[in-house]
């Protein structure tokens, strides 16, 4: 049996070291349908997975130019990269400190989700794991966490810490995919088609494997046929040397 809602986190309180009560609030319709749920796990103990709604970054302005210095780019076909503008700006005190301003940047968790679904490829971070995109779609049909984790052989709560880092990872992108979304265009993989060039790269191996085989029969063929050659020659010879003296023994004088 399992639960999800959103609530806020209303207070933390640290009774004693055997005791911690943490107090949620929900102020959404989150819990709609849920409450006989919520009331059957009421007294037991339950395993909570602490998912942020919102993940932040940050990202760095140089403010000769009033441009980023860092751009998580989606281009207009779809592909992601990451870009890096020159500084132009002097040193500001001599120590090579430059005059850059940060801003602090919040992406809403389903948006995220939503660009990693829609996404045309998805550059992945060394450190994670697993497929966020088989993850997430998996998690929206209804699929049970267990059951996923256990497809990707590790615990339920290592699974989430693996999708929260892709989804750090892909905030950036997110963000400035909701911003220019009208000039970008995904090109979306077909299964069928992708099923059709596996069934066609399948054809192609065991044709050429047909085709060794043939081959390999066919040298056989020759080497047999060489083998026949071979015995006629050799019966055309002793022939030519039986009519040799025969014709010898007639010549021969009496």
């Amino acid at each position: 049996m399992t639960l999800e809602f959103k609530p806020t986190i209303k207070s933390i309180n640290i009774a004693n070291e055997d005791l911690t009560k943490i107090t949620l609030e929900v102020k959404n319709d989150s819990l709609n349908g849920k409450y006989d749920t919520l009331r059957k796990l009421s007294g037991k103990t339950v395993m909570i997975a602490v998912i942020p709604e919102t993940y932040s970054y940050v990202q760095e302005y140089d403010t000769s130019t009033k441009k980023p210095i860092t751009e998580w780019i989606v281009n207009a076909d779809g592909t992601a990269e990451i870009r890096k503008t020159e500084q132009t700006q002097l040193d500001i005190d001599g120590q090579g400190n430059l005059d850059i301003k940060r801003v602090d940047k919040k992406v809403d968790k389903d948006l995220i989700d939503q660009y990693i679904l829609a996404a045309s490829t998805l550059m992945l971070p060394d450190d994670v794991s697993i497929n966020p995109r088989d993850v997430i779609s998996r998690l929206q049909d209804g699929e049970g966490l267990s059951d996923i984790a256990d497809d990707y052989e590790m615990s339920d709560a290592k699974l989430l810490h693996e999708l929260d880092k892709a989804r750090q990872h892909f905030a950036p992108f997110a963000d400035y995919w909701d911003k220019h979304k009208s000039d970008i265009v995904f090109q979306p993989v077909d299964d069928e088609q992708e099923e059709e060039t596996s069934e066609s790269s399948d054809e192609e191996e065991n044709g050429t494997e047909d085709e060794i085989e043939d081959e390999n029969e066919s040298g056989e063929n020759e080497n047999e046929i060489d083998d026949s050659d071979t015995d006629n020659a050799e019966n055309d010879t002793e022939t030519d040397e039986n009519d040799t003296t025969e014709t010898d023994d007639d010549d021969e004088p009496y």
